[in-house]
């Protein structure tokens, strides 16, 4: 299933007189829940006894499935890149049955938070990668530095991965955003401190990620992708379970 014909199983069916054509693709990938039958059966009923809608929410609609089809041809474009390329941090299995793509920031509140629960899950799942994808929307540069938190992390990653787990523990760890002060702090702590300098290759990935990013239609972080699912914004970890075991079953 693509991750147009998921979303309109959700929307395009839920339109069907407007959009006829839609609701026949849906129909082919999807079955309706009994909710989004009562929800056809409302929308219906609004659509009839308000017709001049119509014309409009079928211009809607259709730049909305526009949109989806331009995210969809993106994420096959851009998925090599955010699964494969060696340039960003990984953690989990080295053969995954699953991938996941964390679009990340070390200054955003709730990434912080989803960071604990992927951590969790992956000592649940010995089958899943976390691949993390750095979009500093946040910071550019920390005060009192010439870097920032996902410039130092990759570094860090490039030259002597096997002191990133540390590195990434103490950067989610930190309780506010990052400075020269913290920065300096957990450089020290793990031996890393001639990685707070920023080169041409980390503001070169930084800048990929973040055209990535945008072709996918993402305004914020956190947000995963899930093979074909994209989830913008916080996932409790009962969701994130949730979501995970689905697409490996």
């Amino acid at each position: 299933m693509t991750y147009v014909t998921k979303w309109l199983g959700g929307l395009g069916l839920a339109f069907g007189l407007v959009m006829p054509s839609y609701a026949e693709e849906g129909k082919a990938a999807v079955s309706l829940t009994p909710e989004q039958i009562t929800q056809l059966a409302q929308i219906n009923t609004i659509l009839k006894g308000h017709p001049q809608i119509i014309g409009d929410l079928s211009k809607s609609l259709e730049a909305y499935v526009t949109q989806l089809k331009q995210v969809e041809v993106a994420l096959k474009e851009q998925r090599s890149w955010l699964t494969q390329a060696p340039e960003h941090s990984k953690s989990g299995a080295e053969n995954p049955a699953l991938t996941i793509i964390n679009f990340t920031d070390y200054n955003c509140p709730y990434c912080k938070r989803l960071e604990i629960g992927l951590a969790k899950l992956l000592t649940e799942m010995d089958n899943v990668k976390v691949v993390n994808i750095y979009v500093p929307l946040q910071q550019q540069i920390a005060s009192g530095t010439n870097t920032n938190s996902a410039f130092y992390a990759l570094k860090v990653w490039e030259k002597e991965p096997e002191k990133f787990a540390e590195v990434h523990r103490l950067l989610v760890a930190h309780p506010t955003r990052h400075d020269a002060e913290s920065l300096n702090r957990i450089a020290k702590e793990t031996g890393t401190e001639k990685y707070l300098e920023t080169g041409e290759r980390e503001e070169s990935i930084v800048s990929r990620n973040m055209q990535a990013f945008g072709q996918l239609g993402l305004r914020g972080t956190p947000a995963l992708i899930i093979n074909d699912e994209i989830i913008p914004g916080f996932l409790p970890y009962g969701e994130l379970k949730k979501a995970v075991q689905k697409e490996l079953n």
